[in-house]
């Protein structure tokens, strides 16, 4: 079986085992959050949840890399400590095994992804989301669920055909929302959708 079969599978187990907690604690689940920039030595504003792990310069993915975690990644707009976020940020937890076994079978492997249907993404090697030496002031607009390979995943393939009204009669605002409208349902084909526009 594939890697990326392996993790699906795992994925799907661990989901369908997790004893789902209306109000977890968010202390008692610990993970590495990609997107905070602490230095290591800064324990004042070091929150109990959180893990810490000591980053090294990594030559194959030029980067800080830490292999004695997994990273997770929260869109902006994803409130972090919701339950359905917590709850998955709990069972997603055991994929780090995954990950550790798919490398040792293959230590070619890079990144390796699990990306869930709020956002969430968990990834290995750890590591964080931005370098703030280099992208001080960027703002985060990634989202998994945006991702080619996360639509692929999760959207059946779509047969699409778009009848655009060109007639004398559409111009001006219409025209501009039409032009909107079919680029939008562009946006959501992948390689697997087949598409004809009738003009």
């Amino acid at each position: 079986m594939s890697h990326d079969k392996t993790l699906a599978s795992a994925a799907e187990d661990f989901q369908m085992w997790h004893r789902w907690k209306n109000d977890p604690e968010p202390d008692d689940i610990h993970y590495y959050y990609a997107k905070e920039n602490l230095d290591s030595n800064d324990t004042e504003v070091k929150k109990p949840n959180r893990l810490y792990p000591e980053f090294k310069e990594d030559e194959q993915f030029r980067r800080l890399i830490s292999y004695n975690t997994t990273a997770v990644h929260i869109p902006t707009d994803i409130y972090e400590g919701s339950t359905i976020v917590l709850n998955e940020l709990n069972w997603t937890d055991a994929l780090e095994a995954v990950f550790r076994k798919n490398k040792e079978e293959d230590p070619t492997l890079l990144w390796q992804v699990f990306g869930s249907a709020t956002g969430l993404a968990r990834y290995f090697p750890a590591s964080p989301w931005m370098d703030s030496r280099k992208t001080p002031n960027k703002i985060d607009l990634y989202d998994v669920r945006r991702r080619p390979w996360y639509i692929q995943g999760a959207a059946s393939p779509k047969d699409m055909l778009i009848l655009v009204d060109a007639s004398g009669s559409v111009s001006g605002l219409t025209l501009k929302l039409i032009h909107t409208s079919v680029n939008e349902m562009l946006e959501t084909l992948s390689d697997d959708d087949y598409v004809n526009v009738v003009y």
